[in-house]
């Protein structure tokens, strides 16, 4: 049984850590995130000149298409050596993302004064409203041979570890080595126009300022989330031109009537590992909108990856937690249902990452399982997701590890998502179902060593 003295001085080591790591990392964040707290829509960056990113992740569905662009920023550690850039991602299934890259000066933002968000990164601009895009094949970063096989090899090390409940399974290498498709890289221009109407933003509380709830007011995390709309819909078009053959048209996305999404990161640093999903078009639903789920899990580091408090015996498992967002939209009733850590009442039931290779494709499939809920009011959430592994298209993010944005994320456009939404009944009552469908253009993303977070939330731990 652990005393009252190691108690104490447990919490007094977490003291001195928050003091160390707010006064250790970027002071201009700090600064923003306590500027901006009640608009987290917004740029934070201005006033940031190295070691930060920012990007903004904006999703159509039109039947069974998505359609993911991401502009974003990112600032080295070091300012002046050559890789700090804004960017702006084009994401389609089946396809290589589109990586075009601009100068630091051909980002602007309006000032924080404005009512309204927005970006421009060189004739490209982003709001909650619209997006307009004119991005040359000139601009084009092609992902190497030697960038992809770092990241294949990543995912393989991570996943032989969660297979092996979190040591090395090192049997499963090579059948998982083999497991990856590659998507064809075509040099594609892309120009278009998608505008949004009807924005269902995060219910604002001065508690929850934004997504994050309560962890908003931390002003120094590494990572931070926000969320501009749950739920939308969208109309114009996008047009992939062929550089390499003639400049021919191959595809033109008719974007009328489509279901939308937009979120946001931005900080310093993403976690070291995360489990994310999101979906906004579900098979049976017939409202005008469409509902909406967001669940993210990560490994939240109190402190930076490379702080020597992280040296101290015992003190490492007080300065990380497994953080969790988990929202879920429901559109016919226009209600918003929170799961996240910061809701008190809310807990996991439990958490299952599974990886089958005994199916009839004779390709691993995973398969994440998870239950939620909230006891004060007996509401539950039952999410099944699976994805075939090696067949999503690898994407860029910050990462310290390279120094530089990489290849690091394996996202899935394609994933089958299930959710049920339900109250449990009283004794004698029958449980009343409030949502019951199913997605199969969800997005996944599982990233790093997830282990520790699943031991940790399988259980009902935390």
């Amino acid at each position: 049984m652990v005393n009252n003295i190691t108690v104490k001085y447990a919490f007094i080591g977490i003291i001195f850590a928050f003091m160390f790591y707010a006064f250790s990392i970027n002071h201009q964040l700090i600064i923003s995130n306590i500027k901006l707290i009640y608009k987290p829509t917004f740029y934070h960056g201005e006033h940031i000149h190295k070691n930060y990113f920012e990007g903004w992740y904006y999703k159509t569905v039109i039947t069974n298409e998505s359609l993911i662009i991401i502009p974003g920023i990112y600032k080295s550690a070091l300012p002046y050596d050559g890789k700090s850039h804004a960017f702006v991602m084009v994401i389609r299934d089946g396809y290589e993302c589109l990586y075009y890259r601009y100068n630091i000066s051909e980002f602007n933002s309006k000032g924080t004064d404005s009512s309204k968000f927005m970006i421009r990164i060189g004739q490209n601009k982003f709001s909650e409203n619209e997006v307009v895009l004119s991005l040359p094949a000139i601009r084009l970063i092609q992902s190497t041979d030697i960038e992809y096989d770092e990241y294949t090899d990543l995912l393989v090390k991570d996943w032989s570890r969660i297979m092996g409940k979190g040591s090395e399974s090192k049997s499963k290498i090579p059948s998982l080595k083999s497991s990856f498709t590659r998507p064809p890289f075509i040099p594609y221009s892309v120009r278009g126009y998608i505008s949004f109407n009807d924005i269902t933003p995060y219910p604002f509380t001065y508690t929850h300022p934004n997504v994050m709830g309560i962890f908003a007011y931390i002003p120094f995390l590494e990572c931070n989330h926000g969320i501009i709309s749950m739920s939308h819909r969208s109309s114009g078009m996008v047009e992939f031109i062929n550089m390499e053959n003639n400049g021919i048209i191959e595809n033109r996305m008719d974007l009328e009537s489509g279901f939308g999404y937009i979120e946001k990161d931005w900080g310093v640093n993403f976690p070291e590992s995360w489990i994310w999903s999101q979906s906004n078009k579900f098979i049976n639903e017939k409202e005008e909108k469409s509902s909406s789920i967001l669940i993210s899990i990560a490994d939240i580091p109190l402190v930076s990856s490379d702080n020597p408090l992280l040296k101290i015996p015992y003190l490492k498992d007080f300065l990380h937690f497994p953080g969790r967002i988990i929202i879920f939209y429901h559109a016919k009733s226009n209600i918003t249902y929170n799961f996240s850590t910061y809701n008190l009442f809310s807990k996991v039931i439990d958490l299952v990452i599974n990886m089958d290779e005994n199916n009839p494709s004779m390709q691993y499939v995973q398969d994440v399982k998870l239950h939620v809920m909230d006891i004060s009011n007996g509401l539950n959430l039952e999410i099944n997701i699976k994805r075939k592994f090696g067949n999503g298209i690898p994407l860029r993010s910050p990462s310290k590890q390279f120094g530089k944005m990489a290849l690091m994320i394996e996202e899935s456009l394609d994933a089958e998502l299930h959710v049920k939404l339900w109250r449990s009944g009283k004794v004698s009552q029958e449980e009343e179902v409030i949502f019951n469908d199913h997605s199969i253009v969800s997005g996944l993303e599982i990233v790093g060593n997830v282990w520790w977070i699943v031991s940790k939330l399988s259980a009902g731990k935390v």
